[in-house]
């Protein structure tokens, strides 16, 4: 009769057997290739320059959608957008519904921690922000003593309003609201001076204004750190790193001064960095992962670099005009920033 001690270990030889021969569970990258496409979460409100257009959704965070999508299969079209409140599209990509999380998220501690995320990369640095009806405030708000201001109750909004009240020694009117439609109608009746909340938001209410933008001001005043990035699962870093490079790509594409028009012109270029970016030189862990050669080519050539996607969507070329602030590369004076292409 076999000794307790010599079954326990026979259990266990067994078991450690079994467990090398079970199939291991599909990642992320192995689905998304089987199934063809990108299946991206997106905001479930029409934020910033989002849009339904010739493809489906369009906009600056869709774009990114769009990105991946040509980084693995070399294809704008080959993305299935889903747009969800922010909970449910970040439960979707913890869970393995979505592969992608794409919107006005803000990178936080709790979302990475408690759900299993990871931020691929920073899509947009944001902040809490004003906005005013043109001609009821002039001069810095820090310096504003007396004004009313609309805010969402029971939000971080509200407490980094009241430190920045209570910092500046203001004798503001706070008037909070349950809902944000609330909040708007009451700023847009003109029931309070100032609105608060992501300064993104605002710009996005500005310009959709029902009467004139021109006649609302956002002011330069930026009160909190709020990140917006695109989240991805912590289950399959491989594929966090294919999205994180692919928004990477666009980045290093502005620094280099390479657009979706031009980059041919740069294909017999002397410098390492772009001959690597466009896929003429090869790049260590390329093919590891799956990718062909000039997959950065293809995010370039298909959706542009960043300043050009910033520019068609938020900026200049489109109905925002917001300026890019924080949003400009490093070297100008912004945040926008990608490691090393090599």
């Amino acid at each position: 009769m076999k000794t307790p001690a010599v079954f326990i270990a026979l259990t266990a030889l067994a078991v450690s057997l079994g467990a090398n021969h079970a199939p291991a569970a599909e990642s992320v990258l192995d689905a998304v290739r089987a199934r063809g496409y990108v299946k991206c979460s997106i905001g479930n409100r029409l934020v910033g320059d989002t849009r339904i257009g010739p493809e489906g959704y369009e906009g600056f965070f869709p774009e990114f959608c769009r990105v991946v999508a040509l980084a693995v299969f070399g294809d704008r079209t080959t993305v299935e957008m889903s747009p969800t409140l922010i909970r449910v599209g970040l439960q979707s990509v913890a869970e393995g519904d979505a592969d992608i999380y794409v919107s006005n998220v803000t990178w936080t501690f709790s979302r990475d921690l408690s759900l299993g995320l990871t931020p691929a990369a920073v899509l947009y640095y944001d902040g809490q922000g004003f906005m005013s009806h043109r001609g009821a405030v002039d001069g810095a708000l820090s310096e504003l003593t007396d004004a009313s201001v609309c805010v969402s109750r029971a939000t971080t909004t509200i407490g980094n309003l009241n430190d920045f009240i209570a910092r500046h020694g203001l004798a503001w009117e706070v008037l909070p609201f349950e809902s944000s439609q609330g909040r708007n109608d009451a700023f847009f009746s003109r029931h309070c001076d100032l609105l608060t909340t992501d300064r993104f938001a605002l710009a996005t209410m500005r310009s959709s204004a029902f009467d004139n933008p021109d006649s609302y001001v956002l002011h330069d005043e930026i009160i909190s750190k709020e990140p917006l990035v695109a989240y991805v699962s912590t289950r399959d870093m491989t594929w966090a790193n294919i999205v994180r490079w692919a928004i990477f790509a666009t980045v290093v594409a502005e620094e280099k001064g390479i657009t979706r028009t031009n980059y041919k012109d740069h294909l017999d270029s002397p410098d390492p960095e772009v001959r690597r970016l466009l896929g003429v030189d090869e790049v260590e862990g390329t093919a590891a992962a799956g990718l062909a050669p000039d997959w950065a080519r293809q995010v370039i050539a298909g959706a542009g670099n960043y300043g050009e996607i910033f520019d068609r969507y938020l900026g200049a070329g489109s109905q925002m005009k917001i300026d890019r602030g924080l949003n400009r590369l490093w070297r100008d004076g912004g945040l926008i920033y990608a490691p090393p292409f090599r």
